[in-house]
């Protein structure tokens, strides 16, 4: 879900009807139903559910899809690009086994939502939860340890086929933001402009320093450059009955990089959801060497700079919050004076993986305020 709802279900499904009615060929009565936001998932785009009945060859048929629609005005990202994203999908699901939803359309007109929206055919499965995090209640803990291990390896064998996507051959060299060039380099620029955005002046000394020390322990060798997911997280996977992974969602920071970009977010996330709110981590999970050692199996990849990449990880994820605090206070979510933006789990462990000073205030007030 997006941080505050806008969408207006019955004026929507009004305009979904018209706008289904021009796209769907071969097919009468069509009808829109069932739409609803479903309330558990992240901060940027919108996802909507909702039912398609039609008649087609004589027939009733309903059809399950989800629209995921960029916000109508300023968003989580300085940015959003579904363009992107549903050409990412379209290459993946056509070329390779990457588990993704099946495009079905990209609309840049912002008449029927107000912003540009993707429309896929939705993915039956079960989602682990951020809010609450899934570590601390909830159907995964719900699970033996062995099907929590399966759950975790799937999720590894997904990363893996993302990152052993041909990315050029499937149409994706326009993605990557350094052609030949220093793409660590572009994501640090990125970011960097992204907190000035989002920051609007206000000083934050842990994300100051913590571009200080990625400045200054930049790694040397450019190394490998893959598809990155960019949002590499279990809470991004649908998952089958079976615990395989049925579909890999939320693509909005997709890039070309090394690997070793989405597997410092994948730890950090781990940390976070763990360490960072004060849960231990589930049995059954493998441990940090046993993951890498399992995605070194998959790809052939060996793994370098990890703990850089994790700090890295923990500088974007803080930036997001910073901008989320701003955001949460704005639409009266958190008081005025919240501390949400110096001081959450995220910049919290990014000062203690840095061994600077804590950030001071309360960490933990935003969880389930949105």
């Amino acid at each position: 879900m997006a941080l505050k709802n806008t969408i207006d279900t019955d004026i929507i499904e009004a305009r979904l009807n018209t706008w289904l009615a021009a796209k769907l060929d071969d097919v009468d009565n069509i009808a829109v139903a069932n739409l609803v936001i479903p309330q558990s998932a992240g901060m940027s785009n919108e996802t909507v559910l909702f039912d398609v009945e039609m008649t087609k060859g004589g027939e009733q048929v309903t059809e399950r899809l989800v629209a995921r629609v960029a916000p109508s005005g300023e968003g989580v990202f300085p940015t959003y690009d579904l363009g992107k994203e549903a050409k990412v999908l379209q290459a993946l699901g056509q070329h390779t086994a990457v588990p993704v939803p099946r495009v079905l359309f990209f609309e840049d007109d912002p008449a029927v939502f107000g912003s540009p929206f993707v429309v896929m055919e939705r993915v039956d499965g079960e989602v682990p939860s951020d809010d609450p995090p899934f570590t601390a209640g909830g159907w995964v803990l719900d699970l033996s340890p062995e099907e929590r291990s399966l759950m975790w390896d799937n999720s590894i064998k997904a990363i893996a086929a993302i990152h052993n996507a041909d990315w050029h051959s499937i149409g994706l060299i326009g993605l990557d933001p350094a052609p030949g060039g220093d793409h660590l380099g572009a994501q640090l620029d990125y970011w960097r402009n992204f907190f000035t955005w989002a920051a609007a002046g206000e000083p934050n000394p842990t994300i100051e320093y913590a571009f200080g020390w990625l400045a200054d322990n930049k790694p040397t060798e450019p190394g490998t450059a893959v598809l990155n997911w960019g949002d590499a997280r279990v809470g991004n996977i649908i998952f089958g009955a079976d615990h395989s992974a049925a579909a890999v969602l939320d693509w909005e920071m997709t890039t070309i990089a090394a690997p070793e970009l989405d597997l410092g977010w994948w730890f950090f996330l781990e940390r976070h959801h763990t360490e960072g709110i004060g849960m231990p981590m589930p049995t059954g999970l493998p441990s940090r060497q046993e993951t890498v050692a399992r995605y070194q199996q998959l790809t052939g990849h060996t793994v370098e700079n990890l703990d850089y990449y994790e700090v890295f990880a923990g500088l974007r994820l803080s930036v997001i919050m910073v901008r989320a605090a701003h955001m949460m206070i704005d639409a009266g979510f958190l008081p005025p004076d919240a501390p949400m933006a110096l001081s959450n789990p995220a910049s919290q462990l990014l000062a203690k993986l840095l061994d600077q000073p804590a950030p001071v205030g309360q960490t933990t007030t935003f969880i389930g305020n949105r």
